[in-house]
């Protein structure tokens, strides 16, 4: 695919001539894209953790041919990185419902409709934003530890709260290689290491268990 036929196909996106799922469709066939799932759960929800990409030029979109669609340029960027092929090789690997967090740098409505979990706090309030948003809901998670979050609090420790409070069994390490994505170049999104978290999440859900049962029993009395 060629920037002339990408530009076509995205402002047809955003100009409502085709949805998502074709919009995703059709990157995945024309965009040359590998990805190596090794064995993943195929019937729970994970935590994927990857790096983020960066975009060649070519990937860019024009801010004043989409500045008042799919929720518009509210942040006045001279250009959009529009982050549909990451998302499309994200769908590759999981194959499953996802969301990806990210902050609202615009088009609100569609990084929503490609699957971002859009963030309003900072600090320690946002994990548990990020809890309070997916706690009835069964899709994956995708954090970046760089680049999508602004800070590495989230990655340090964030994710192992949120893991355990939403009982996320299991934690995904990916890698993009390269790092910069491409309309022309191969482009790899490689699973490194799946991780069991149910040795550290079962103790932790026992233990929280066991307090609230306690402070059921001094309540009744």
């Amino acid at each position: 695919m060629n920037r002339e036929e990408y530009l076509k196909l995205s402002l047809d996106y955003f100009q409502g001539h085709v949805s998502v799922d074709q919009l995703m469709i059709e990157l995945e066939r024309a965009v040359p894209s590998e990805v190596d799932r090794l064995s993943l759960p195929t019937n729970e929800r994970v935590m994927l953790i990857v790096n983020h990409p960066d975009a060649e030029e070519a990937l860019h979109l024009p801010a004043e041919q989409i500045a008042g669609l799919k929720g518009g340029n509210t942040k006045n960027f001279p250009s959009h990185w529009f982050p549909a092929i990451r998302q499309m090789m994200l769908r590759k690997v999981l194959q499953r419902r996802f969301f990806t967090l990210a902050f609202n740098i615009g088009w609100s409505v569609a990084m929503q409709e490609m699957g971002h979990l859009l963030i309003r706090s900072n600090g320690k309030g946002r994990c548990q934003e990020i809890i309070s948003l997916m706690k009835n809901d069964q899709s994956s998670l995708v954090i970046f530890p760089e680049g999508g979050v602004r800070d590495l609090q989230i990655f340090r420790t964030g994710f192992f709260y949120i893991a355990c409070e939403l009982e996320i069994r299991h934690l995904v390490v990916c890698a993009f290689s390269p790092t910069t994505l491409s309309l022309e170049r191969q482009n790899m999104l490689r699973v490194i290491h799946i991780e069991d978290m149910s040795r550290f999440i079962d103790p932790v859900i026992q233990f929280v268990d066991a307090q609230r049962e306690r402070i059921e029993e001094v309540v009744r009395k």
